[in-house]
């Protein structure tokens, strides 16, 4: 975490962040058919969980992610103030299917406020890699949906709600 600035005018990395963001466009179609599994045990796919009509931030994270455990206040924050207007943020925890209840406990812990399923880690991260064409590294990773459902940004690593909040302010009509 770096420290923080003395003023509050848009910083270069905000600016990269947010050009970041950008670097992917394609259709939500690549990973629509992505199988996930509820922690309920009910298969899904990622189109099932991505709401139309609204703003949607995966992140890709696993139970063992130090970098995925200090994100989650900040991506939390986001889903907290958009979710009841224009966006939110659905958690896809690549452990597996075999590690389902560790997923369950995990969550049950409340280490943030969004939703989340479980996915393989090879099945998420090829289809990271085929929508993005970019290698999936690890987590925690994000996929930026827009409204329509169209994957418009991607990006591993570490995400700031500026940047988010940035971005979206630009969407706006």
């Amino acid at each position: 975490m770096s420290a923080p600035r003395a003023h509050r005018r848009p910083c270069r990395a905000a600016v990269r962040l947010a050009a970041a963001l950008l670097l992917v466009l394609s259709t939500a179609v690549q990973a629509a058919g992505v199988r996930l599994r509820t922690l309920d045990g009910v298969d899904t796919t990622l189109a099932d969980v991505v709401p139309a009509e609204r703003w949607t931030l995966v992140m890709i994270y696993t139970t063992y992610c130090g970098v995925c455990r200090g994100e989650y206040p900040v991506i939390s924050a986001f889903h907290d103030a958009h979710k009841d207007r224009d966006a939110s943020v659905v958690g896809i925890a690549v452990d597996g299917y075999a590690e389902i209840d560790t997923v369950r406990r995990y969550v049950a812990k409340k280490p943030f406020t969004f939703p989340s399923v479980v996915g393989e880690p090879e099945i998420v991260g090829a289809a990271y890699a085929a929508a993005t064409d970019e290698a999936f590294t690890g987590t925690p990773s994000y996929l930026l949906f827009n409204p329509a459902r169209q994957l418009v940004a991607a990006r591993s690593g570490t995400l700031t709600r500026e940047a988010l909040e940035g971005f979206l302010a630009r969407q706006a009509p």
